[in-house]
């Protein structure tokens, strides 16, 4: 299954009128491989903390599967142009998304990402910056959607939008954008891109196309620097956001929070700064149910995860048949879960800064293959997940 999509940059935002030729790679028409973008919206959409409430936990993702058109350019289908507003705002964000992580972690070479939200709360109170400005979680001053780093040791933001009404819509979103990818900015020694993407997303109904918008807007002063000496703490904060989120898809979400927020509810939280008991409580219990969680997933090959087949909604048709079951399965490696089980367990106060092994070890290239009805996601060894559909 693949779609194509016209994807355009905005050189004249860049300094120079210059974009890196990473990105001018992606000028013009892209073949997008369904299977590896429906994937990445799984993958990229589970926040770091709190991500037990996260819908798409589930595989909820699975339905859009139905919402694309036969045509060969990226097209909602009739019925997922007639959803009601709120149905369309939750596709549009999550194409945005997925969509923008799609490209830009191959094209930006990313070796780890996680929610610009979690990067902002649990680095502020451990870099040296006063961070009060940017708490918001909806706004222009809210935290961008995603922080990564690439095998150079340069640090991307990258803020994406995504909507189903049109190019005039599509450039106001840019716009607003801008204010959120400025909410975090790093020292020019270590500093990549700071992005806003945009995905307009063409319907049946409307005679316009879907293309995909890359900016690189003038920056302001953003309420959090990083500078070059932070850098290890600002790793350690990548790398325990990717592996929560790796551990909750693999279906862990007590572990998840325990990972990402060790010492209660807070990722701000430190050994040092536990002053209430209720806190203290709430990371007792996150770590007893954590050990709950590993000991329901099922282990294989050196990877602990869950696996689900089910009925779709729907009947997909793609050029290896029609299909009317899907089984998914996603798998987080057995380092992982024996590392936080062992942290878990243990009578003392869980480390606050994360073993080298497992930050190596969230360090990983993003890699995809399909054959028309089944296709795997690979995060390096760290996690891996497929779809295989059946008859």
């Amino acid at each position: 299954m693949h779609r194509s999509l016209n994807v355009r940059l905005k050189p004249k935002t860049w300094p120079n009128n210059t974009p890196p030729q990473s990105l001018l790679n992606l000028q013009g028409e892209q073949d997008i491989d369904i299977f590896a973008f429906m994937l990445m919206i799984g993958y990229c959409t589970v926040p770091s903390h709190a991500a037990r409430h996260s819908i798409n936990a589930s595989w909820a993702w699975m339905r859009y599967f139905g919402a694309l058109s036969p045509d060969s350019e990226f097209r909602l289908g009739d019925d997922f142009s007639e959803l009601d507003p709120h149905q369309k705002t939750i596709l549009s964000d999550d194409f945005g998304m997925g969509m923008s992580m799609h490209l830009m972690s191959r094209a930006l070479g990313l070796q780890m990402f996680c929610d610009g939200k979690y990067f902002i709360d649990r680095l502020s109170h451990r870099v040296r910056c006063n961070i009060t400005a940017s708490k918001a979680k909806s706004g222009p001053r809210k935290s961008p959607d995603f922080v990564g780093v690439d095998g150079a040791g340069k640090w991307h933001v990258i803020e994406c939008k995504g909507t189903q009404s049109g190019p005039d819509y599509g450039n106001r979103q840019l716009s607003g954008g801008v204010l959120q990818k400025n909410a975090i900015r790093f020292a020019s020694s270590i500093c990549g891109e700071s992005l806003v993407t945009g995905f307009e997303i063409a319907r049946t109904d409307l005679a316009t196309n879907s293309r995909f918008v890359i900016r690189d807007p003038e920056p302001e002063v953003p309420p959090l620097e990083i500078e070059d000496d932070e850098v290890d703490q600002t790793l350690e904060t990548m790398a325990r956001g990717k592996i929560a989120r790796c551990l909750t898809l693999a279906g862990a979400p007590n572990m998840s929070r325990f990972v990402a927020a060790p010492f209660g509810d807070n990722p701000e939280n430190r050994a040092d700064t536990i002053l209430y008991a209720g806190s203290r409580d709430r990371s007792e219990r996150f770590r007893a149910a954590g050990i709950e969680d590993l000991k329901r997933l099922d282990m294989k090959d050196g990877y602990f995860g869950r696996e689900a087949t089910f009925e779709l909604p729907f009947r997909i048709e793609t050029p290896k048949g029609t299909f009317a079951r899907a089984r998914v399965k996603t798998e987080v490696a057995s380092d992982v879960v024996e590392y936080w089980e062992a942290q878990a367990e243990s009578d003392g106060l869980p480390d606050d800064v994360l073993d080298e092994a497992q930050e190596n070890l969230a360090r990983g290239k993003i890699e995809s293959d399909s054959d028309g009805s089944s296709g795997e996601l690979r995060d390096g060894r760290l996690y891996r997940s497929q779809i295989n559909f059946l008859a």
